[in-house]
């Protein structure tokens, strides 16, 4: 048989399919059936060949015709896999009427590297991050145009919108098929939005239209918070933030008819956005249909909308299902257990300006709660979740149950805020409703690492506290990985040194359900003081020094009334002071004792919503710590002893109060304002008021340095310790009062590291007596700063302020600059 070789050339985009044969002899017969004899694959070194022939959909056996739908079918499937650069169906040989096959490729070339020209380091590197091309990958016209596309938009969004990037693809001479890719990148200037116009706003001004657009802003020094970039997502959502803006206004039709984005220069560009307001809308008649268990009089007067009021659907919305504060109309029902109750609003009339309203009910039976359920307490033991929930099986359902329950369970710190959950899964058939909390363990225990200032040298500070211990786990196996946890326990330990000048010791433990049936604390703490004058040990003649040596019982407990966010903690304190030849606040005791027994009271209430960065609610603290009055008790009179026996036992009482207020004014801003107000004083004049339990003002308000049992007190824009009567320097003063004016916003939510910066305001005073004591005369400071959570490390952060008034030694000059590092938890 004579050899043929015929070849069947196929063109898909816009051709029809044609056969030539290259030697002349033989002509396929137009029409004639063929069966397939063999399929051979050339021009393919990577892929599987018997997978391109399954994906041709040709097969040894099936009848073709030449030309025919079926090569053409072939040839369309292989490009769809856009593998090949160019494809082509030959016939090889004739055989009568069978006829042999090669489907001859030209693979598309892979990627070996890729170059990106016209960055630095940094930047190209956070372009590779975007791009996420790796080596091998098919290069595709298609993955050019993304390449080049993924880059502009890379810039794009940072504010180059006149960012050019070409993608220049060239051969790589030492791998077969293969090609490097060199991105050119040409960032040109930053630009920013110059302005924002509108056209056909009669009744809104451009202000306001501009102060509805939440991310698209102009360039403006007090716009620090906004890049003044034009971002297309959030251009086209702030677009419907100016309809919703008019719409809330009563102008429910109105569109934004065109808007236009031009270069103003070279990196400024302008907006004209051009509005149709339409009419403006009034609320009309507002009726309720379906309502029995709340009169229509109850409803309207909750609704807070009256015949007249502007109209507003978003208002509407707020006030029937979602308003912040819980007062809508849907809080009335499921806060009384009617968690089926269903609410929709018709209009029911529009005339002219005015839309008549009729909200139709169905109220449902109430529901009760079935079971509780909690899931992903990998950590936390169930009963310390359960305890800590309002809702309880079998009582009525209550959403304000719900919401105080999530409040708590954010409290006890152990779980991520972010990912706090709650599911109500309700069964209208039987009336009942399961609920399941979703919770995520994060770190708890924190590691404190702390180098401060103290008696003229460095001070180390080592501290270890282990929350959500588990003391009952102690000696169970495997319980130690690394922690026994799981019970809600706190355990703290600290040591701080500077070596034999000064050692300082403490440890703490709570148990705050003592016997697991009713919110009472119980608080067990240890701490012991050194301070060596001069570095000696305790054998050497010149030896001078003070030891304090105290222990401390606490009984806390939860209280229903004036409401169930106060609390109660009473507590005894025993303290012994050891003196060695030991000068304290200029009285030389030589050597002796001083023993002092407290007892301390504190009424307390705490209705933040976050512990870390609260943005609603009160921080109160009223305390009153009393010594018995022993100079009453031993009939002793104290006008002649020396300080060895007049104080041997310290008698004295201390009332303290502080309170904090929390509140957003905007989302993650928020204003905090503050007050504190302290006082220490005596029984008996004779004796007057001690060295001791004094107050000391300025400064970051860190415990770095404390051996007399002083309380140290910040006020930022001073030095530490700093704001103490002029008469009395090294005593402290017996009278304190403090003012803070913050405010925060919340840089990151991102529970491994909460940020948030702040700018505040502070005044404060110190005074020795009442006599002296002037309200209004007020250390004043102001300043700024940035606070950092982490879990492990807890809440640190730096401040620095600015004092406008002189310490008690320089009254004339300002204190000027100073710079506070914070460490540990400040509300």
């Amino acid at each position: 048989m004579r050899k043929l070789l015929l070849a069947l050339a196929i063109a898909f985009v816009f051709s029809p399919v044609s056969v030539v044969a290259q030697d002349g002899g033989i002509n396929i017969l137009p029409g004639q059936e063929y069966e397939i004899g063999g399929i051979r694959i050339s021009g393919s070194d990577n892929l599987d060949k018997q997978v391109i022939t399954l994906i041709s959909g040709l097969q040894v056996g099936d009848l073709i015709t030449l030309p025919g739908d079926k090569t053409t079918r072939a040839i369309e499937n292989l490009w769809r896999q856009k593998l090949f650069d160019d494809i082509g169906i030959f016939v090889t040989e004739v055989q009568g009427k069978v006829v042999f096959l090669e489907i001859r490729l030209r693979e598309l070339p892979k990627l070996s590297k890729y170059g990106i020209r016209g960055l630095k380091k940094a930047k190209r590197d956070n372009l590779r991050d975007e791009l996420d091309l790796s080596s091998g990958v098919i290069v595709t016209e298609n993955l050019i145009v993304n390449t080049r596309n993924r880059a502009r938009d890379f810039f794009i969004k940072d504010g180059y919108l006149n960012a050019s990037v070409k993608v220049v693809k060239r051969s790589d001479t030492t791998r077969s098929n293969s090609v490097i890719l060199d991105i050119l990148v040409e960032k040109g200037e930053k630009v920013k939005i110059k302005d924002i116009n509108f056209i056909g706003n009669e009744n809104l001004t451009d202000r306001d239209l501009r102060k509805a657009m939440d991310e698209t802003k102009r360039a403006r020094f007090w716009n620090i918070f906004k890049s003044s970039k034009l971002l297309a997502e959030e251009y086209k959502e702030d677009k419907k933030l100016i309809i919703e803006k008019y719409n809330s206004e009563g102008y429910r039709d109105a569109r934004i008819i065109s808007d236009t984005v031009y270069a103003v220069e070279a990196d400024r560009i302008g907006i004209d956005i051009k509005v149709e307001e339409g009419r403006k809308y009034y609320f009309g008649d507002i009726s309720w249909v379906g309502n029995s268990k709340y009169s229509t009089e109850t409803l309207a007067e909750v609704l807070a909308i009256k015949k007249g009021d502007v109209y507003d659907a978003s208002f509407l919305q707020q006030r029937l299902f979602g308003d912040p504060a819980g007062t809508e109309v849907s809080a009335l029902y499921l806060d009384n257990g009617y968690l089926f109750f269903y609410m929709n609003p018709v209009e029911v009339s529009v005339a002219n300006d005015t839309i008549d309203l009729e909200i139709r009910m169905q109220e449902g039976r109430q529901a009760t709660i079935n079971k509780i359920t909690i899931v992903g307490n990998d950590r936390t033991n169930d009963h310390v979740i359960m305890r800590e929930l309002r809702t309880k099986p079998g009582e009525l359902f209550r959403r304000s149950d719900i919401q105080r329950s999530m409040r708590e369970l954010q409290q006890l710190g152990f779980f991520d805020p972010q990912k706090l959950d709650v599911k109500p899964l309700p069964n209208a058939e039987t009336g009942t409703v399961d609920i399941e909390y979703v919770v995520a363990e994060q770190s708890t225990s924190q590691l404190e690492l702390q180098g401060g200032w103290g008696a003229g040298r460095i001070v180390g500070t080592l501290g270890l506290n282990f929350n959500n211990f588990s003391a009952r786990n102690m000696f169970k196996k495997g319980a130690w990985a690394p922690l026994p946890a799981g019970d809600g326990q706190t355990i703290n330990l600290r040591a701080q040194s500077n070596g034999l000048f000064f050692q300082s010791y403490s440890a703490s433990f709570t148990e705050p359900w003592l016997g697991g049936k009713k919110p009472t604390s119980l608080t067990v703490s240890f701490y012991h003081n050194i301070q060596n004058l001069f570095g000696v040990p305790r054998s050497d003649p010149n030896y001078q020094g003070l030891s304090i040596t105290g222990v401390t019982i606490g009984l806390g407990k939860r209280l229903k009334w004036p409401d169930d966010y106060f609390t109660f903690f009473q507590s005894i304190d025993f303290q012994r002071y050891r003196l060695f030849d030991y000068p304290l606040a200029g009285i030389n005791f030589g050597d002796g004792r001083v023993n002092n027994i407290n007892y301390k009271v504190t009424l307390g209430r705490n209705s933040v919503d976050y512990p870390i960065y609260p943005r609603k609610g009160n921080l109160f603290n009223l305390s009153a710590e009393f010594t018995p009055p022993w100079s009453l008790i031993n009939g002793k009179d104290y006008s002649d002893l020396g300080p060895n026996q007049k104080y041997e036992l310290l008698e004295y009482y201390k009332i303290k109060l502080n309170s904090s207020w929390f509140t957003e004014i905007l989302p993650k801003t928020v204003i905090k304002a503050a007050g504190e107000f302290g006082f220490l004083g005596s029984y008996n004049n004779e004796i007057g008021l001690p060295p001791f339990e004094r107050f000391f003002l300025g400064g970051d308000g860190l415990q770095n340095f404390v051996l007399d049992g002083r309380e140290i007190i910040g006020l930022r824009g001073y030095p530490n310790n700093s704001l103490v009567p002029a008469e009395t320097p090294g005593t402290g003063g017996a009278l304190y009062n403090k003012f803070t004016l913050e405010l925060r916003y919340l840089i990151t939510e991102n529970p491994s590291a909460q940020i948030f910066a702040l700018s505040f305001l502070e005044a404060g005073n110190n005074f020795n007596t009442f006599d002296n004591y002037e309200p209004f005369s007020l250390k004043r400071s102001a300043g700024f700063g940035v606070r950092i959570f982490m879990p492990m490390f807890g809440l640190l952060g730096v401040d620095f302020g600015y004092g406008f008034d002189g310490l008690p030694q320089t009254p004339n000059s300002p204190s000027g600059w100073n710079t506070h590092f914070i460490i540990g938890q400040q509300f």
